[in-house]
């Protein structure tokens, strides 16, 4: 692992590094520090505990890597009203498409776009009851990945290309509210406050949501935890 002088900077050179003494010189500005202290400062292994009874998963890898896994959130009673509202809302469309065929075919094509938007509703639906996300950062990555029923993402940026790492509101419309019921109980306290807050990974060509059903306690400890390492693998 290459070691920092926290003075100036330098790469310390491993011919200066003593491990029997836990010393290690920088030539740059010729001072001294404690080996360990420097290496741990640098490690991406090296992070707070969670907020207690959180849902998030820590796994360490043996390549200095972090795992942080977030479990499918699954069949729960916050799932029964958008349910019984997309099978309504099926219904309906059901009903108008058939009355409407009856007059013009033409006529119902009209309902397409409603079609589209019932699908899309179950679509989300299904996404936030087996989505589950698991995050990975190592000293040059992060790796992002979505797992769910329809469309499964992944995403993966270089550490240096992370502009930052924060709380960003989430543009957000009647449809899509359905696929993530996190958001919905969310909106009273950003209600005229600009927006649902996300986690939220920044480029400078891209921003990439995450853990967004985890609690606000546990989404504080995100933040803080990958901008700390971010930092630390930047400097």
């Amino acid at each position: 692992m290459e070691l920092i002088c926290p003075n100036c900077k330098a790469a310390i050179s491993p011919d200066n590094i003593n491990i029997s003494s836990d010393l290690a010189k920088c030539d740059t500005c010729n001072s001294i520090h404690k080996a360990s202290e420097l290496a741990d400062s640098k490690s991406i292994n090296k992070i707070n505990n969670p907020p207690s009874g959180t849902k998030i998963i820590i796994k360490k890898g043996l390549d200095d890597s972090v795992e942080l896994f977030y479990p499918k959130k699954g069949f729960t009673l916050f799932v029964i009203p958008p349910l019984f509202f997309s099978l309504f809302w099926f219904g309906f469309i059901s009903f108008w498409t058939w009355g409407a065929s009856q007059g013009s075919l033409i006529f119902a094509l009209f309902s397409i776009p409603f079609w589209l938007a019932g699908f899309g509703m179950l679509g989300g639906l299904l996404n936030s009851i087996s989505e589950s996300q698991t995050l990975k950062i190592s000293r040059t990555t992060l790796t992002l990945k979505k797992d769910r029923l329809i469309w499964p993402k992944s995403f993966e940026i270089g550490i240096k290309d992370i502009q930052s790492v924060k709380m960003k509101s989430v543009k957000m419309n009647a449809f899509s509210m359905f696929g993530n019921f996190s958001m919905m109980t969310k909106m009273p306290k950003s209600f005229g406050m600009g927006g649902i807050e996300m986690p939220a990974i920044i480029s400078g060509v891209k921003t990439e949501y995450f853990f967004e059903d985890a609690n606000d306690a546990e989404q504080e400890w995100l933040i803080s935890t990958l901008d700390s390492i971010i930092k630390r693998m930047n400097n």
